[in-house]
């Protein structure tokens, strides 16, 4: 497996267990009755901006974390330098993720136009959201794998 495929096999699953653990833990806090999910938008607001907080480092120790056992696995210390069949590919995956999230985004405000409640629009934009990285990752994989 080459080094550009580790790295989008980190990237799915990293971006599916920081995203599961961290909704888990926001849900057992409403259960609980700590937040109000379903009224208080400002507190939609905090969670979104702590979650971005808490992916970022998450995302930083997840990849020094990698490149570190990359490189006692491999021997290698450097990354591979990029070529231009891999920004190819990585602007493929990132074309196919934008139209994820763009699809997710329109049918958030489709929703709030026929009535859905606001709290499902954050709702439906976590899960475009990480659908367009699974898509994005899930793209370069398969051309990588593919030989593009």
């Amino acid at each position: 497996m080459s080094y550009q495929e580790k790295e989008n096999v980190v990237n799915i699953f990293s971006g599916l267990i920081i995203t599961l653990v961290y909704s888990w833990i926001v849900y057992q806090k409403h259960l609980a009755g700590v937040y109000d999910l379903t009224q208080d938008l400002n507190e939609w607001g905090k969670i979104f901006l702590v979650f971005v907080v808490v992916t970022i480092v998450a995302r930083i120790i997840i990849y020094i974390v990698f490149h570190i056992i990359n490189a006692i696995a491999t021997r290698e210390t450097k990354a591979p330098v990029e070529d231009e069949r891999a920004k190819m590919i990585k602007l493929i995956g990132t074309r196919n993720s934008h139209y994820v999230f763009s699809g997710g985004f329109v049918l958030g405000i489709i929703g709030l136009a026929i009535g859905y409640p606001v709290y499902l629009l954050f709702i439906i934009f976590v899960v475009s959201g990480l659908l367009s990285e699974i898509v994005d990752n899930g793209t370069q994989l398969f051309l990588h794998r593919r030989g593009l």
